[in-house]
């Protein structure tokens, strides 16, 4: 799996110079931009948004449980936490008991 490290390597630049190139947060001179954006081209790489969110401690991710969606109440509950969470910009997973449950 192609990681910053792997590009830093092959570019021949430090992870710090292909971490702020990827992330657009501090100076990177045009020589290095173009060869670190040859690299990732040329890797595919994609950053991984987890290992992002776990770099900085947190996910924007909100974790709902509800034992069915078969009650209005529960449908309308959800709207809700996805109307607010989406316009906080945070992720919003829902675990279903029902679909655990034989």
């Amino acid at each position: 799996m192609t990681n910053i490290r792997t590009i830093a390597k092959k570019s021949g630049y430090s992870a710090s110079t292909v971490s702020r190139f990827i992330n657009r947060s501090g100076y990177v001179s045009d020589k290095a931009s173009k060869e670190i954006k040859r690299i990732i081209d040329e890797m595919d790489y994609v950053p991984n948004a987890i290992a992002r969110d776990l770099s900085k401690g947190q996910t924007f991710t909100i974790g709902v449980v509800v034992p069915h969606m078969r009650h209005p109440f529960f449908s309308e509950l959800t709207h809700g936490i996805m109307d607010l969470a989406f316009a906080a910009e945070y992720n919003v997973l829902f675990w279903n008991l029902s679909m655990t449950k034989s």
